[in-house]
């Protein structure tokens, strides 16, 4: 039987944290998607965004737990990071604006 979440990740690190790791999944799903269009503004979008397509990352927390991925947690970063991360959003959004065009011409 074929999974239904096929999405492939690609590994990053963080321009302000060099030991970082961040795994980005190179699509959101449908529901995800659902979920990015309730934001209000382009920024707010991005950070929806950001939230569904970080599979995983190594930062922790003032007790040393492993810090969940949220929008609490992405507005901690540093803006420069954070600019980082919503560049590789907006290339997905790029593709997704491509896609969108190329089904509605058909």
């Amino acid at each position: 039987m074929p999974k239904i979440d096929v999405r492939k990740t690609v590994e990053l690190t963080l321009p302000s944290y060099p030991e970082s790791k961040v795994i980005l999944y190179n699509e959101i799903l449908a529901g995800g998607m659902e979920n990015v269009m309730t934001g209000k503004t382009d920024f707010e979008k991005g950070l929806f965004a950001l939230k569904e397509l970080i599979k995983d990352w190594n930062f922790d927390n003032e007790k040393g737990e492993k810090l969940a991925i949220s929008l609490e947690s992405l507005r901690l970063l540093p803006l420069k990071d954070l600019t980082f991360l919503m560049k590789k959003v907006e290339v997905f959004f790029t593709q997704v604006d491509g896609e969108s065009k190329k089904f509605l011409k058909k």
